[in-house]
């Protein structure tokens, strides 16, 4: 009974400590996330509260995306497995300990002997710790750390990458409904003036001083009106909630205000492309994904290289039990000799795919140049046509103006009136969908060179955005005051 003393102490002790190493091993799931959130929120707290009546600006709208957005999270949790990957790697370079414990039961009549003295071995308990270190092993894991190193730079990247799309998405989705909401205010203007030009004509007609066709022809131009209005409503709701569902927030009836203010000039198109070679995220990404690749070449290349380790085991507890501790000690040595051709096809797959992402690294930044370029002239046209479609506006107020005063003075049809109103009615739509065009082409261009962020948005409007939204929503009761 006194020889069982010792292996129960040491049972109970490695009880213990594996309680301990279970404990150790507990995962916080919060700072697992918030490694991540740190790249995507730059290390500055983007919580936004949104009350059920407050005004949503931009900013707040792009805010609360790259808050909620599942998209980030996800790109995120890419880069979190990319920083593990380099820790398994690094734990390459350090020795492997592990308990091993083996209990065995004997019939009673089974004898051994030791020194010559015959025993009876009822039960037997062995435990050891094997260890194991690799001491060398062709640099693969040296080049395996290096090409860990990259993939973090490529998925670190791709978060700013992705960062950006849904600014844009964002944007893009705000202005839609900025434009969709004015352009109710400007059907509902038009419909407003239609219906009360068809009851005036409505009651010239009972006294004889306009014709039935001009009266159903008011009629049908009211009702086409009326019939874009809906679907302009429409467009409003599925906007809004494309919008709260980008940003993952109840926003469906919140007031919007645009808060953004582009700039009247804009660098030149040669400066866009190199600030894009020069930052744009993908891109570097995808120089990171080329390196990885050129250090994968080394990894498959290191299996030519012979591999040296060490292989030790220490004995706790193991039969004969001696007082002591009982050590060995094991070198293993490997040259590979023939592998059937195995490595060589490895090196050649590992050359070609350092080719593939050289390649893909190429496209990529003709793609970027070539997409600065559309986006550049996507914005000059957008600033061009608004200032054609201001001027088109005003002139086509006029051509109603003068068009309703010539019929009700007896020098015209009422068909001249219902095109004019007609002409002005389009060119007001042209010019709200244009106004905010314009700042969708400027956060495309930003977006292309990898240059939008929060810095991009300024809380100014400028009197000529104001100018051009009243240009666009007022009703037509005078002449224009142009020179």
């Amino acid at each position: 009974m006194n020889e069982l003393k010792p292996w129960k102490i040491t049972i109970r002790a490695v009880i213990g400590l594996m309680c301990l190493f279970v404990a150790g091993c507990a995962i916080d799931q919060k700072k697992e996330i918030a490694t991540y959130r740190k790249v995507i929120d730059d290390n500055k707290p983007a919580a936004v509260q949104i009350a059920p009546d407050r005004v949503v600006t931009l900013t707040d709208a792009l805010k609360l995306a790259v808050q909620n957005e599942e998209q980030l999270s996800l790109q995120g949790e890419n880069y979190l497995q990319a920083l593990l990957t380099k820790d398994k790697t690094f734990a390459n370079f350090l020795p492997n300990v592990s308990l091993s414990a083996d209990w065995s039961y004997t019939h009673e009549g089974s004898l051994g002997y030791i020194n010559g003295t015959s025993v009876s071995s009822p039960q037997q308990t062995t435990v050891t710790v094997p260890g194991q270190w690799n001491l060398f092993n062709g640099f693969r894991d040296y080049y395996g750390l290096k090409s860990a190193d990259q993939s973090i730079e490529q998925q670190k990247q791709l978060i700013f990458d992705v960062k950006q799309t849904v600014l844009l998405d964002v944007a893009q989705a705000y202005y839609q409904v900025l434009t969709s909401e004015q352009s109710v205010d400007v059907l509902s203007n038009s419909l407003t003036a239609q219906q009360a030009n068809v009851k005036t004509l409505e009651e010239e007609y009972h006294v004889g001083a306009a014709r039935r066709l001009d009266v159903a022809q008011a009629e049908s131009e009211a009702s086409a009106t009326r019939v874009t209005l809906l679907q302009s409503q429409a467009d409003v709701r599925t906007g809004r909630a494309m919008l709260a569902y980008l940003v993952d927030a109840p926003i469906l009836n919140n007031p919007l205000r645009d808060d953004f203010n582009p700039p009247a000039k804009v660098p030149a198109l040669d400066q866009w492309i190199a600030v894009a070679e020069a930052g744009r995220q993908d891109l570097i990404a995808a120089d990171a994904a080329v390196r990885a690749a050129r250090y994968n070449v080394e990894i498959a290349f290191g299996q030519y290289y012979p591999t040296l380790g060490l292989n030790t085991t220490n004995g706790l507890l193991e039969p004969p039990y001696q007082a002591g501790t009982f050590w060995n000690a094991l070198f293993n040595f490997n040259i590979p000799i023939f592998t059937g051709g195995l490595i060589r096809a490895e090196v050649r797959q590992a050359w070609s795919q350092f080719r593939s992402a050289a390649l893909t690294q190429e496209q990529l930044k003709r793609d970027i140049d070539q997409n600065i370029r559309v986006a550049y002239v996507d914005l000059g046209l957008a600033h061009d046509e608004l200032a054609e479609l201001q001027t088109e506006v005003l002139a086509s107020r006029d051509e109603y103006y003068l068009a309703e005063m010539l019929y009700k003075n007896g020098g015209g049809t009422y068909l001249n009136v219902l095109q004019a109103q007609a002409t002005l009615v389009s060119t007001q739509l042209q010019l709200t969908t244009e106004q905010f065009a314009q700042k969708t082409a400027y956060f495309n261009l930003l977006r292309t060179a990898g240059e939008l962020s929060y810095a991009s948005v300024t809380s100014t409007t400028r009197p000529s955005e104001k100018a051009i939204t009243q240009l666009a929503t007022q009703p037509v009761t005078q002449p224009s005051s142009r020179p």
